[in-house]
């Protein structure tokens, strides 16, 4: 680690970072269709069209997000046919997942809340947080 880095992470020791804006999350709403906040587009940097591969883990009720730049995408023939296009008004088709993993549309919204990421910023973690 640098030195100018080493003394910005002492200089912020104790410290913690408080969002600009609302806290990122995604919801899977009652049309199976994952919705992607202002605040969550920006923690991804992601604008329409652009493509995302998502992984869940049903134990801890968690969805990754991984971009493409990610090496797991290259690496993991199952990441690539996990891919998902962001439209225009950032939704993402989630009907296979709802149905794979029994989320019903009658008890839809489900949130997701962002938890963390990879350091490289190509991996990001949300938990579901809550149900209708």
């Amino acid at each position: 680690m640098s030195e100018a880095i080493e003394a910005a992470t002492d200089l912020l020791s104790g410290f913690e970072f408080v969002p600009s804006d609302g806290a990122p999350f995604i919801t899977l709403d009652k049309q199976r269709r994952f919705y992607l906040n202002a605040t969550t587009r920006k923690l991804l940097d992601i604008k329409p069209y652009h493509r995302l591969s998502i992984a869940y883990n049903p134990a801890e009720r968690a969805l990754a997000i991984v971009k493409p730049s990610a090496h797991l995408i290259n690496a993991d023939v199952h990441a690539s046919t996990a891919q998902y296009v962001v439209d225009k008004r950032y939704y993402l088709s989630a009907r296979r997942f709802a149905k794979e993993y029994a989320y019903s549309p009658e008890n839809a919204p489900y949130e997701f809340a962002y938890d963390r990421g990879s350091s490289d910023g190509n991996i990001f973690i949300f938990r579901l947080a809550s149900t209708k």
